[in-house]
Formats: C-alpha cells, structure tokens, sequence
C-alpha cells in the first residue's frame, strides 16, 4: 500500500468517525482570474503553413478526373488555423481539415488531444462529369493568399477564372466552432445535368481518449438530428448502419467526451451513417457518414456547413440552438429535466467559485440534502409511528393469522384510528429517487470532473483504483480488475445505513435482508464507475447519518406515542378503501360459514 492510499484511507476513516471533512483547494487561480488570464494568453485564430510533401504527377489518376484532369497533380501542402480551443490542420489535396487538436486537454496519457491524425479523417464532395465520379479528396487545390488571411482559410481548385470549386474555412476567437462553405462557380457545362446533388461522404477513426476504454466504447455512437426532431443516434453497443431517409440538420460522431459534428446551416437532403468496431485498441470506433446536398446550379452554387470540434459540455452545445446537448447522456424522462434545470446550474454556480471538485461535490450534496430534508423527516416521523404500532401489529397478525383479508382490515383501522399512513415511510423516499437517479447520469457524463484529482482519485469522471490485481476468470467479469476504495466505502456506508434505518423502521423478514444484498450487488457495478458517483454517495449516506442523529435528538417519541393514543379515541371517518376492506372480509367470511354447512 503506498503512502497516498494509506492517507487516504486514514481520511475517510476520520470522515467516519467525526462527519468532517477535510478537503485541499485546487491551486489554482479562481474562475474570474483564469479567464482573465485565458484572455491574455490566446492567441487570435492565426494561418500557418506546416508542411509539404512532393509533387505528384499521376498520369492515370488524371485521366480519371476528365474534364478536371488538370486539378489532378501539385504539390501537397500543410497549413494551419488555430485559436484558443482548437487548432485545425488542412491538406491542400481535397481541401479539408486532417487533423484538430483541442487545445487545453490532455489524454489519459497526459498526450495532446488529438479528434482525429492525418489518415484517421476523410471528406469529400462527388461530383458526377460524365461517366465518371469525381472526388474532391483527387483534387488539388491553390491556397488563396489574397483571401486568406487571420482567421480565415480559401482553397481554390480552378480550372480559369470563371471555373471553380472553392472551399473557405473561418476560425472565430474563442470558438469551437469552424464555419465552411463550398462553392461550386462556372461548372454547369462539365457535370452531368442530370445529377442535381452532390454526395458527401466523411469517414473517421477516433482515437482512445480515456483510462476505460470499454466505457468509452458503450458512450460513443453516432448522432444524428432530422428537422425539428430530437435528435437521435445509433445505440451505444450497437455496430450497424442506419439509413437517413429525411432531411437532417446534422450528424456528429460522438465519444465519450468529446464530439466531431457537421452541421448543415439549413439542411441535408438524407444520407446513411454506420458505426464500426475497430480491431484495435488505440482506436474507439469508425463512423461513417454518406450526406446529400442538393447541387441545382452547377454555374453558382453555394453550400453552408459548420464543424464542431470539441468538448461535451452542455452549456457550450446549448448555445447553438439545434439540440447537440442532448447527447450528453444526462438520463431520460424527470431525471433528465432535474439535471438540466437544477443539478448542472448548481454545480456550475460551484464552480466559479475555483473550489476543488472535492469540496464542489461535498457543497452540492449539503444543499441537495437540505432540499429533501423535509422529506427526510416525513419518512423518520412515519417510521417511528409504525415501530410504535408494531407490537399491535403484530398481535393483530398472530389474532387473524388464518384470515389474511380481516387482519389487512383491521390493520387499516388501526392505521385510521392512529392517524398513521402506511406509505408515509415510502412516498417521501420516492419523492427522492429522482434527484438519485439524476446524479447517477450526471457524475458519468460531467466533462468539468474529467481528469480532476482528488485524495487517491486521480480521475474522478471514472473509476479510482487503489489495487489492480489484473484478470481473474469470473471475478473480473462480475466485479473488474481493481479495486475502488470510494466504491468500497460508499458500500460499508450503505450497509451502515439500512442497518440503523432497519432498528428505526422495525421491518422484519425478508425485507430485512434484501437491504444488505442489494448494496453488495450494486458493488460490482459502482467498482467501474465515476468515482465522483460514489464520493457523492457516500457523502450522502454520510449527511443523512447526521440529519436523522439530529431528528432522533429533537423527536420526543414518547409524546409521539401519546398522540398516537389520543388520535385512537377520535371519531374516524372510513375511507373507501377502509370500507371496501371490510366489505370484502365480510363476504369472505359468510363464503366460508356456507362451505362450513
């Protein structure tokens, strides 16, 4: 054990004992300085030549392209645009990017982060001259110095000065986002008047990013938006091609936390995208894409298209209005709406703050927990009327043993007479599950938490590991090849925890020990999960220890009890239900005094 978990392990046990926490601030600067510095450090969206390679003279190749044989050889070049987020390299064959690094992320390597190398990313426009099929990804194209300039990148493919393709790329400051317009000049004589469209096709590898690569593998898939729908995707475990029949706005190839998209500004006529698993394992999975655009005016026509080249963050996607940030799997339904409208606004309040995750989490639980302590006390009030009524309960079920339907009816009485809900204990835990559920889609899906350290956790967007012990036959499989101690302590804190709720509730049984079973089999699942997950867990099973320390000092159960005796001796109107009860005990009753005769 090394002197970091030990540590760690020393930590938490004071955690335990005396509910402190003792939590290190980043070093760091706060939000506001950051941007201030970020500010003055970025550079503005610059060209940059970064390369060439020999000049290429294919005789056959050229002949293939036909009437546009002669934009067949030159040389090919390498330039640049760059900002503060993205840095985008373009060849001049085919006049498209070949390469985007994020700037200011790192793999879990600690390498540059790199969307796609040259080789793992090809675009390319069809056009159709002819019997033959011509590809932009063939042409070589000039680099139009006249027009390029900061923050904007002109190819030129022409055969004169009024026959042209033309590919412009803009690169804003501070932007993820590469703006790209095609455009098609003087060519109405040479492509086919039959073939109104152009085909697009765009294929890319993408390149592990993360430590679990088989989690990230079950979080990238391709997405896809048709027109004022929402969007949908490819499932995640899921290798297939999936037709596009109708317009679409965009597609993106998504990974875990990061995506690659294209964007139509206003539509794609349909297309296909296909998602295959690669044979090896420094690449997650290659997309496909085959789009349509309509080509109505080969002599002027113009395409506008936009590139997103960046993080998964819901805040940053949102500002493009076109629904990107639903593929951030923040959960389905209610649980989906609590982590947009509270949980993300929370936490991003936080993190201006320039606090650590650690302490970040720590502050969202509280406040989450004070949110729901009504709840808390509801179900702690219910309980403890029920362990009150308990042994007369129990009495009941020894008296009507052989009369299931008369004891349920009696018990029901009872209940009205002490003024006591069954369900009292269990709507409010009900009530709660949302805000449970929510978080176990956020932690995952959190880009901000994405390779912050925290005690022996060294990434808490996934799993912490104090042990790798490696493959083992059916333990790995049920279980993993480590061992997380945030996992392990959210676990003990669980078990901790329906132990003390058990004495405070009374259930017995069966229920009694489904309790502890479930905590041990969900073990296997938190082992492999964000370990932000399980800290928040913890944290709250820690907090709710506390909270019903707190309730147990200031609930007199004794003047509980009173009152409980005191409801009894008032007059109780029957509900329906009560009354169905008893009209269905009665009727089972006379049915067996009349099998008796």
């Amino acid at each position: 054990m090394d002197r970091n978990t030990l540590t760690g392990f020393l930590l938490i046990g004071l955690i335990l004992v005396t509910f402190n926490i003792f939590i290190l601030p980043k070093d760091q600067p706060s939000a506001p300085e950051k941007a201030k510095i970020a500010a003055k450090a970025a550079p503005k969206a610059e060209l940059k030549p970064v390369g060439t390679t020999p000049a290429t003279n294919d005789s056959a190749l050229s002949e293939s392209l036909g009437p546009l044989a002669a934009l067949g050889n030159g040389n090919a070049q390498l330039v640049q645009l760059s900002n503060d987020k993205i840095t985008v390299t373009f060849s001049n064959k085919g006049a498209t990017p070949v390469q985007v690094l994020v700037n200011n992320y790192k793999t879990f390597e600690g390498k540059p982060l790199m969307l796609f190398k040259p080789g793992a990313n090809r675009l390319s426009y069809h056009y159709v001259a002819g019997n033959r099929n011509i590809s932009t990804e063939q042409l070589y194209f000039q680099i139009d110095s006249s027009r390029s300039k900061s923050g904007n990148m002109v190819f030129t493919a022409a055969l004169d000065e009024k026959r042209y393709i033309r590919h412009t790329y803009q690169l804003e400051k501070g932007s993820f986002q590469l703006k790209h317009q095609v455009q098609v000049v003087g060519l109405g004589g040479i492509l086919a008047p039959n073939i109104d469209y152009t085909r697009l096709s765009w294929s890319t590898s993408a390149p592990r990013q993360e430590k679990d690569l088989k989690d990230e593998r079950n979080t990238s898939t391709a997405y896809f938006r048709f027109s004022d729908e929402e969007p949908e995707r490819i499932d995640y475990t899921d290798y297939e091609t999936q037709e596009l029949k109708t317009a679409v706005k965009w597609v993106s190839f998504k990974q875990k936390f990061f995506n690659t998209s294209l964007i139509a500004e206003q539509q794609f006529d349909n297309g296909k995208v296909t998602t295959v698993l690669p044979s090896t394992d420094s690449i997650v999975k290659e997309f496909n894409a085959e789009l349509v655009l309509p080509l109505k005016n080969p002599d002027n026509q113009i395409h506008n298209l936009s590139f997103y080249f960046g993080p998964n963050d819901y805040a940053t996607l949102k500002e493009f209005g076109i629904g990107l940030q639903e593929m951030i799997p923040l959960g389905w339904g209610i649980f989906g709406w609590v982590n947009k409208l509270i949980v993300i606004n929370v936490f991003d309040w936080l993190d201006t703050s320039g606090l650590s995750y650690g302490l970040v989490i720590l502050i969202l639980t509280i406040i989450i927990k004070l949110i729901l302590f009504p709840f808390t006390y509801k179900s702690y009030i219910s309980s403890a009327k029920m362990r009150i009524l308990k042994p007369e309960i129990d009495e009941m079920k020894a008296k009507y043993e052989n009369d299931p339907t008369r004891q349920q009816a009696e018990q029901m009485k009872l209940f009205q007479r002490a003024g006591v809900s069954p369900l009292g204990g269990c709507l409010p835990l009900l009530l709660q599950l949302p805000i449970l559920i929510a978080m176990f889609n956020f932690f995952p899906a959190s880009i901000e938490l994405r390779q912050q350290p925290f005690l022996w956790a060294t990434d808490l967007s996934t799993y912490d590991s104090v042990w790798t012990f490696g493959q083992v036959p059916i333990i790995s499989f049920l279980y993993g090849d480590h061992v997380s101690l945030f996992a392990l302590l959210m676990t003990a804190s669980t078990l901790l925890y329906t132990h003390f709720n058990n004495q405070i509730t009374g259930v017995t049984g069966q229920m009694k020990y489904i309790g502890y079973i479930m905590p041990v089999m969900f073990l296997g699942i938190m082992n492999n999960y964000s370990a932000g997950l399980s800290y928040y867990y913890l944290l709250a099973n820690l907090i709710t220890f506390g909270q019903q320390w707190m309730i147990r000092r200031f609930v007199d159960e004794d003047k509980l009890h009173a009152q409980i005796q005191e409801n009894k001796k008032k007059p109780v109107k029957k509900s329906k239900w009560a009354a169905r009860l008893e009209e269905m005990a009665k009727a089972q009753q006379q049915a067996a005094q009349q099998r008796k005769r």
